[in-house]
């Protein structure tokens, strides 16, 4: 099992797998300064706790040290990723600790925005927040107060699996991601934890404007068909109706597609043409693999439906004897395979594959990898979280180039 410990190589081996830091920095950029103003008001109001010795709103007669004073807003604190806007600063009665706070905590703002780039790299688990938090503070936090702060990030997890969904997608998409994280200990005698792989199932839609957003998630021990129906109907129940929806797309090998067909009996489905031809490629030898998939993509890349069908039977004819198998699992799933025709030809290339999902698994895995292994399901929770958070604000608003297009056509 690999250690999520990061120390100053670890960190200088992941910025070089960042191709471009810009970008990284682009990408974190508001993650980061919402969490490191979290981080900041928290760090501080725990260290005038300590610095007091009373913690807030407790009488303490026979106290030592100096009287809380409420709190103050700084209207800006630079930092490496931006300015920090109304950040809530802690008072007491005299001016020492206010100041030697903003002295302590500004020289090494740098390194903590460094260190924040490491939280999102890390799934911002709770021992992290804890090595973070004593960097930041130069005291040794408690773990009560590490779960304190981390339970603020946990909120907006809550918030974002609860919220009410618009019934307004046009297209649905879905898949799975497999990620590990430690299980119960092999026996009392042993520190050792087993791996759980655990699927995080992902709904991921376009609306009716053209605005793509990754809806919801969920981590489950596997695909079954009981908790992709559960899944599915949470997103019905939250408002997803389906009503104005006019195809699912989901890998016909999963739970995915028959969950949808139990919950979103009427809407269209679309088999995964991504998946179909991995499936195929597993059936046909090395030497045969390239001219057997170049024949087969004539089938999707089709001007029309009717004409993917002739060139499905002609890919039929030619390579049914010599690879049944693969030929067998293209037939069976044929209609579903070709149920994108009948949305707008600038949506074709859009919503026969769950490739858009899979970009998002990517964005996903790069953040990912270099942690192996996850605490728990919170600390999987919390950076799936950020990540879409992120993906979804930088696409609000913004019509992809598919509906651009057809309406391009239309007009």
């Amino acid at each position: 099992m690999r250690d999520c410990h990061f120390d100053e190589h670890n960190v200088q081996q992941l910025w070089a797998m960042v191709k471009d830091p810009e970008a990284l920095w682009g990408d974190l950029g508001a993650g980061s300064r919402r969490l490191l103003k979290e981080l900041l008001e928290g760090s501080m109001k725990l260290w005038r706790e300590q610095y007091v010795e009373v913690a807030w709103h407790q009488n303490a007669p026979d106290r030592r040290q100096d009287y809380c004073n409420g709190f103050y807003r700084r209207k800006q604190w630079p930092t490496v990723v931006g300015p920090l806007e109304n950040v809530r600063v802690p008072r007491c009665r005299s001016k020492g600790l206010t100041q030697l706070m903003k002295s302590k905590v500004g020289d090494g703002l740098n390194q903590v925005s460094d260190q924040v780039i490491e939280m999102f790299l890390a799934g911002v688990s709770t021992r992290r927040v804890g090595e973070i938090l004593e960097r930041i503070t130069g005291l040794s936090i408690s773990a009560g107060s590490v779960s304190t702060l981390a339970r603020k990030l946990d909120q907006q997890v809550r918030a974002f699996h609860t919220r009410t969904l618009p019934d307004a997608y046009r297209y649905l998409f879905l898949d799975g991601l497999y990620l590990k994280a430690r299980g119960e200990k092999v026996s009392p005698t042993r520190r050792r934890s087993r791996t759980r792989r655990r699927i995080v199932l992902v709904a991921y839609g376009v609306t009716t404007e053209g605005i793509k957003e990754l809806i919801a998630f969920r981590i489950a021990d596997a695909e079954s068909a009981k908790t992709c129906e559960d899944f599915l109907w949470n997103l019905y129940h939250r408002g997803l109706k389906g009503t104005k929806l006019g195809l699912i797309c989901a890998d016909r090998g999963g739970g995915l597609n028959a969950a949808a067909d139990q919950v979103y009996p009427f809407v269209a489905k679309q088999g995964c043409w991504f998946h179909k031809m991995a499936n195929v490629a597993k059936n046909v030898k090395v030497k045969d693999r390239r001219l057997c998939l170049s024949g087969l993509r004539g089938v999707y890349d089709a001007t029309d439906r009717a004409t993917a069908v002739k060139a499905f039977k002609k890919w039929k004819a030619t390579w049914g004897e010599a690879y049944p198998k693969a030929v067998a699992c293209v037939d069976k799933d044929i209609d579903r395979l070709l149920a994108f025709y009948a949305m707008p030809p600038s949506h074709w290339k859009m919503v026969r594959t769950t490739n858009a999902i899979e970009r998002s698994f990517r964005e996903v895995r790069r953040r990912t990898d270099s942690i192996g292994t996850f605490l728990d399901d919170a600390s999987i929770s919390r950076v799936i979280f950020a990540l879409f958070d992120y993906l979804n604000r930088k696409r609000a608003g913004k019509v992809c180039r598919e509906f651009k297009q057809s309406a391009r056509k239309v007009a």
